[in-house]
Order: C-alpha cells, then structure tokens, then sequence
C-alpha cells in the first residue's frame, strides 16, 4: 500500500530535463528515493520467506530466485535514476533502457516463468522435464544479463537509444557485440521453454496430487482438478506457515493426515541431518 501510495506522487522523475524547477525536481527526487523504502521491506519479505523455507531448487524455483536477483539490481539503477544529477547525464541513454529491461523482462518475466512452471501439473495433470526446464532457465538468464547489462555501461559512455547505428563511435562496439550475444542466448532460450511445455502436456509422466509437496488447498486435489474441486468445502485447522508439521491441513481428512505426517518424517530427517 506504501508503494502505491507513493507511486502516484514520483511522475516528475521522468521529466528533469524538461525546463523543470529545482525545486520540483528536489521533491520529486526524494519522493521516488523514498518507494525504496516499502521496496525493501518487499525485498526482505521475499528473502525472509525463502530463508524459512525448504528450498528445492526445482525450474520454478530458479526463476522465481532469478527473478528477485534482477529485481534487486533494477532496484539499484533506479535509485541512480531517481538522483537528478545522475538522471540528467544518463537521461535518453542506454542507461535507461537497461534499467527499464531489468524492471520489465528480468522481473516479470523470470516470475511469469516460475508461475507457469509452478502450476504446470496441476493445469495439464503432466509433469514437465526437469532437465529442459533447467535448460530454459541458465539460457534466459545467462541471456537476459549479456543483453541488459552492458547497456549501462554504454549509457555511462553517452550512448542514446533509438539510434539506427553506432558505427561511427567504436567505444561503443565491444558492449554492443556482448548485448547481440546475450539477445540470441535469450531468443533461444524459448526453444526449450516451448520444446517442453508441447512435449510434456502430449506425453509427459502424469502429475500426482500434490508434486510439491504443498499444504495448499489447491494442491489437494486430483490434477488438473475436478469440476467442483471439493464435495463439501473443507475446513482448514492448519497454521498458515504449517509445512513439515504433523497437524493435518483441514478436517476430516486421512489423506491429507497422511501427506502431512510423510512431510513432518522428512523434517525429522533433514534435522538428524543437519544435527
């Protein structure tokens, strides 16, 4: 809520070039200095979950880690951006359209992916390869960082976008040729993305109930789920933050007693492990 409060009160940070007063452009920059605030008490929300979880570094997993990685960095550049010094010399740059990308493409993009590979199976009642997924993920993210990262430095160096050619300038051709390299990594980053999603939705293993061993309700029924999902709706008795305990999610439920108890005897393991 703080950020979209704020949000509505930081539109002057695209215009300081714009014959702008000073002291517009300080209220503004501050404003937008200050979205980082809520931002990071997100950021530190993502990582406090992550770290009270039990990761398993499946495909949806690594894109939704890349996503918040590149979330950061963008976070970054644009506290840059929001400095009004810094925003005049790099304004209509490279710098920009960097930073913009990592906002855009490295974030949603990477979350869009760790979605669709998160509920694969419980959509199509296939599970996807793994070892394709894996794929798709070091390709697009290998990709996405060749091609985005050296716009900054080429913005630094004075670079404008919607330029037809940077010929004339060879300071510009060694960050250009590694942002040419990243593209076709990321554009052939689909390929196994769609090589797999077609494949295993025709004739990949059937999916469980429940193959990731979640205590969400959704979860709890056949995949992809029936008409009505439940035949009576279910009571839920379990914490929120229930994972790997023994208490059963809802009611009336021996099933679902079951999987919690297989959950709370690989907590027990995973301590006798680390013990």
């Amino acid at each position: 809520m703080a950020i979209a409060l704020v949000s509505g009160i930081v539109w002057v940070h695209h215009m300081y070039v714009s014959g702008t007063p000073g002291w517009m452009r300080m209220l503004f920059m501050l404003t937008t200095m200050f979205v980082s605030v809520p931002t990071g008490i997100k950021v530190f929300a993502w990582v406090g979950t992550i770290w009270g979880g039990k990761i398993r570094l499946n495909t949806a997993m690594m894109f939704a880690l890349g996503g918040l990685v590149m979330f950061v960095f963008a976070g970054i550049t644009g506290i840059m951006l929001s400095s009004v010094p810094v925003d005049v010399h790099v304004n209509n740059t490279y710098f920009v359209v960097g930073h913009f990308h990592y906002v855009l493409y490295g974030t949603v993009t990477m979350g869009m992916y760790a979605a669709i590979y998160h509920w694969f199976p419980k959509m199509t009642g296939r599970m996807y390869m793994e070892g394709w997924g894996q794929l798709h993920f070091w390709l697009a993210f290998i990709g996405t960082n060749l091609n985005f990262l050296p716009m900054h430095p080429l913005g630094l160096q004075g670079m404008l976008r919607r330029v037809s050619s940077y010929a004339p300038f060879p300071d510009y051709v060694f960050w250009n040729t590694i942002a040419s390299l990243g593209s076709f990594f990321l554009g052939m980053s689909t390929l196994p993305f769609i090589i797999n999603a077609i494949a295993s939705w025709i004739g990949g293993e059937k999916a469980p109930e429940n193959p990731w061993r979640a205590i969400g309700l959704e979860w709890l029924v056949s995949s992809p789920p029936d008409v009505e999902n439940f035949e009576e709706i279910p009571i839920v008795i379990s914490e929120p933050y229930g994972y790997g305990k023994s208490e059963p999610l809802v009611a009336n439920s021996h099933k679902i007693q079951a999987v919690t108890a297989d959950l709370s005897t690989d907590t027990k393991n995973t301590q006798s492990f680390a013990d």
